[in-house]
């Protein structure tokens, strides 16, 4: 089904349009949730709380196009998320970096080549193993293009600890991309 068939097929009710709504969006929901949540079963639960919201909300959905479904359903996935992470605030919480200078903010970006080495998927593998909140903030910021100011209103925190949190999430991934690489190379062999 098409995208604008399965939003009329939704707003009508139809166990087709739903199943097809379920069958085109729901990985790419989930990789979103996952973003935010990590993985499990939380972050099943915010996908099924996500497309029940969704299937209820139809009589709100505008179709504004192409690509306008898949927007408005990913808006919601990460409005879901950030529910679920502010009813858990605890996971919020700022992580603490011990500050002595050989493991401080400061981390040597990984080049342009570096990054263009991983695939996605390893990429998004590292954004995951951030700490939670680094990663919303990261998330946010770098992805949903958030700024601090609403970064801080949708989380509760203080611009100061979203920029923070954002700094050392960026000095962590970088690390974290420099250490796989690393690992790439000495793994390496020439001839292969």
């Amino acid at each position: 089904m098409e995208e604008a068939e399965i939003a009329t097929g939704c707003r009508r009710g139809e166990a087709k349009a739903q199943r097809a709504l379920y069958d085109s969006y729901a990985p790419r929901l989930m990789a979103t949730i996952v973003r935010y949540v990590g993985r499990g079963d939380v972050a099943q639960d915010v996908l099924q709380d996500t497309l029940v919201r969704a299937l209820r909300g139809f009589s709100q959905f505008k179709w504004r196009g192409k690509g306008s479904l898949g927007g408005w359903l990913n808006r919601m996935a990460v409005n879901m998320s950030l529910n679920y992470l502010r009813d858990n605030r605890h996971m919020l919480q700022a992580v603490s970096l011990d500050e002595r200078p050989e493991a401080g903010l400061v981390a040597e970006e990984p080049t342009p080549a570096d990054v263009e080495g991983l695939d996605l998927a390893e990429l998004m593998r590292l954004v995951e193993e951030l700490p939670t909140g680094y990663r919303t903030v990261f998330n946010l910021y770098c992805i949903e293009g958030y700024s601090h100011r609403e970064i801080a209103s949708e989380l509760g925190i203080s611009v100061n600890t979203s920029s923070s949190q954002l700094a050392r999430a960026k000095a962590m991934l970088a690390r974290k991309i420099n250490d796989y690489v690393a690992r790439k190379e000495m793994h390496y062999e020439p001839g292969n």
